[in-house]
């Protein structure tokens, strides 16, 4: 893949975002660090302690149990939410190329909180977990990567 000098690289998942800017060859990117963002890893005791719901149905003896809520993948998805709306500010303001490569379910989250104008003007989108502060492994993935 072609990655154009100074375009930016923002690398996504559940719990970090990471943005590189190319300081090497289209061909031959070589990745800076520009910005990090972590999410603060709660325990799930401390997100919340409840036991999941019962249903009892009147005219039966039957009774259900409600599926016990993630709330692990709640805060993932809170944090994803508020990246989207920082990687909408940055292609906004960004002249050069932005490439977003993102953990599949962190990129469907982003994919709903961009708009269509933002996600057109992204170089690519590569669904990929990739841990945000691995610079050599992206650029390596990237030179390889057919778009």
């Amino acid at each position: 893949m072609l990655v154009r000098k100074d375009s930016k690289v923002i690398a996504v998942d559940g719990s970090r975002m990471a943005m590189f800017r190319n300081v090497g060859e289209a061909f031959a990117p070589v990745l800076e660090l520009i910005e990090e963002h972590k999410n603060p890893s709660l325990r799930t005791s401390e997100l919340g302690t409840d036991k999941p719901g019962r249903s009892f149905q009147s005219g039966s003896p039957r009774r259900g149990a409600h599926e016990l809520t993630d709330l692990q993948q709640l805060e993932e998805d809170r944090f994803v939410t508020d990246i989207a709306q920082r990687i909408e500010k940055i292609v906004g303001d960004t002249k050069a190329g932005v490439i977003l490569v993102a953990a599949p379910r962190a990129l469907g989250v982003i994919r709903k909180q961009m708009k269509s104008e933002t996600s057109a003007r992204l170089v690519a989108e590569i669904a990929k977990d990739f841990g945000p502060g691995a610079a050599e492994p992206l650029a390596k993935m990237l030179a390889k990567h057919e778009a």
